[in-house]
């Protein structure tokens, strides 16, 4: 057991299961079956791909993921961003809804798992981190409108191309005249339903039950007679496995598209353990072995006409509150959803399903991925970061759900070079009658001397900044009158690193104030500071009457020319 365990982590969660936790996991199971059949259709819809591509994707992944996975948080599936990543990649590429376009999805599919899997073998969890939060806030938040804007047609009654949403909204006001009003009527009356449904019984399965009143009303009236636009087919049994048919320059235009969403897949995925783990739980969420995980369940489900999967933030949430144990919940979803394809789909043909209902799910489904008060909070909290999330979700809509999102990565990586080469660097003086020192810029009353000058620097030395620190350091220092200053203390505390380019910058610094008759003394410096220190040019420097503990030691030092021994043998590990 331990060696299944040791390759399939998912069956620790089995250790200890009990009858109770099977019947949680049973009624869990069915409810978020409940939630995908719907949701799953519909985002199948937004991919450009027939709805039972979505029900497809229920199947397998879910499975392979329950074996592979590290965490009980999470409810696999088709999810609202990965489907407008895939429309907006393959429509490129082939039409949406042809062959090649079908051919096209599981090859993407097939390289989406390929790259997850290859991430996770190589120890690549950490690249979760490269995605900052006004980033994903921007592009989920501009991916939400974009996908609201992309099922417009279906509300309407109406097709028009645009390149992007401002573009698109603008066809949509251009053919008013075409607007079907009775596929608007549907899908308001939907969006009416599910709105009051959640409101008065969120437990629910709001989406579920327009789906089948929908079909129902749809078979008795025979809408599709007046010109509602309607899901009439869908193929009975389980899907086959097939060999797609696609060209090498296909394979290579699909790269961009695939890295995309395995990234936005894996980062999703990894935001949603986070936020849902507790400290009590049996296992915590592996990042490695997630993306390992999630790159076999998409690998996998290509050979089963799967398309891209990974967590929904509503499903998983859901899939707590509805009392999920285990991931066998999610086995539970998958083998009901299997029993519908066996045996439910011909019921389509008498009742078919209006695509104006699928739509009111889906844009219901993704207005909560518009975070209007998180923007409004970001705005308050971080001016700058609030550009940058500004900028990732206005350039998603104009350029596309890929470009926005290249765009916000490269401010965002810009953004960490300028706080990197110019970070917080600051004069301390004195509050308190000498007890603290502090940010001259930051406090009232804060004393300063005309012949020490004291400063902070907040951040790793190194060579992207060691010019910036040299600037400060002398411009601070031309702020004093001449021949006034005798001593420049350097507070190191916030420096946990310093590299060989910043080192002979501060030698520089050293010769430089020495032949000013200027004394330069180090206060605060950690281990690896003073380890860099010893071995470099500036080894004979770092001694007992230029390296301090404290601030306050290397004042005393300077003023009576004693200080605490003791004190700076432990600091400098020079005893001398």
């Amino acid at each position: 057991m331990d060696v299944l365990q040791r390759y399939f982590p998912g069956l620790q969660w089995l250790q200890g299961y009990r009858g109770s936790t099977l019947a949680s996991d049973l009624m869990s199971g069915i409810t978020i079956a409940a939630m995908l059949i719907p949701q799953s259709m519909g985002y199948a819809l937004v991919a450009g791909l027939p709805v039972e591509y979505g029900l497809y994707a229920c199947i397998v992944p879910p499975i392979m993921y329950a074996l592979l996975g590290t965490s009980n948080k999470l409810s696999i599936g088709p999810v609202a961003l990965d489907s407008i990543l895939i429309l907006s990649g393959l429509s490129l590429v082939a039409e949406p809804g042809s062959d090649n376009y079908l051919d096209l999805a599981i090859v993407l599919t097939l390289m989406v798992g390929l790259i997850q899997l290859f991430f996770g073998l190589i120890k690549f969890g950490f690249i979760a981190s490269f995605l900052s939060y006004p980033v994903i806030l921007g592009y989920t938040s501009a991916a939400a409108i974009v996908i609201m804007m992309s099922q417009f047609g279906s509300l309407l009654g109406v097709s028009v191309d645009g390149s992007n949403t401002f573009i698109r909204l603008f066809h949509y006001a251009q053919v008013v005249e075409n607007w079907h009003w009775l596929t608007l009527a549907m899908g308001v009356a939907g969006l009416f339903f599910l709105t009051i449904s959640k409101r008065l019984t969120p437990k629910l399965p709001g989406a579920l039950v327009l789906l089948i009143l929908g079909m129902v009303c749809s078979g008795i009236w025979g809408v599709s007679g007046y010109g509602v636009d309607v899901i009439a087919y869908i193929p009975q049994g389980l899907p086959l496995p097939r060999v797609p048919a696609v060209t090498v320059d296909q394979l290579i235009s699909l790269i961009p598209t695939a890295l995309t969403v395995a990234l936005m897949g894996y980062v999703g995925s990894m935001s949603i353990c986070k936020a849902q783990e507790k400290p009590s739980d049996k296992m915590s969420a592996k990042p490695n072995q997630e993306l390992i995980a999630m790159g076999v369940a998409n690998f996998v489900g290509a050979f089963f006409k799967a398309f891209p999967v990974s967590a929904s933030f509503s499903r998983s949430a859901a899939f707590v509150s509805a009392g999920a144990l285990t991931q066998v919940s999610a086995v539970v979803s998958s083998i009901v959803i299997v029993m519908i394809m066996l045996f439910l789909t011909p019921v389509f043909t008498d009742y078919p399903l209006p695509k104006t209902l699928l739509a009111a799910i889906i844009v219901l489904s993704v207005s909560g991925l518009f975070k209007h008060r998180e923007m409004r909070a970001l705005y308050y909290q971080n001016r700058i970061e609030f550009f940058v999330m500004a900028a990732t979700f206005l350039l998603t809509l104009l350029l596309g759900v890929q470009e926005g999102l290249l765009a916000g990565v490269t401010l965002s990586v810009a953004k960490l070079i300028y706080n990197t080469a110019k970070p917080h660097m600051t004069e301390l003086g004195t509050i308190q009658g000498g007890r603290l020192y502090r940010n001259v810029n930051r406090f009232d009353g804060v004393e300063t001397r005309d012949d020490v000058l004291i400063f902070r620097f907040d951040a790793p030395l190194f060579f992207a900044n060691s010019d910036y620190f040299v600037e400060s350091i002398y411009g601070w220092m031309k702020q004093r009158e001449e021949g006034a200053l005798t001593a420049v203390v350097f507070d190191a505390e916030a420096v946990n690193s310093i590299d060989s380019t910043a080192i002979r910058a501060l030698q520089k610094v050293v010769e430089n104030l020495s032949r000013q008759q200027i004394k330069f003394y180090i206060t605060n410096a950690i281990g690896p500071v003073r380890d860099a220190l010893s071995n470099s040019p500036l080894q004979e420097y770092i001694c007992a009457e230029t390296m301090f503990a404290t601030i306050h030691d290397a004042i005393n030092y300077i003023d009576h020319g004693v200080g605490d021994k003791e004190g700076v043998a432990l600091q400098t590990n020079v005893h001398r």
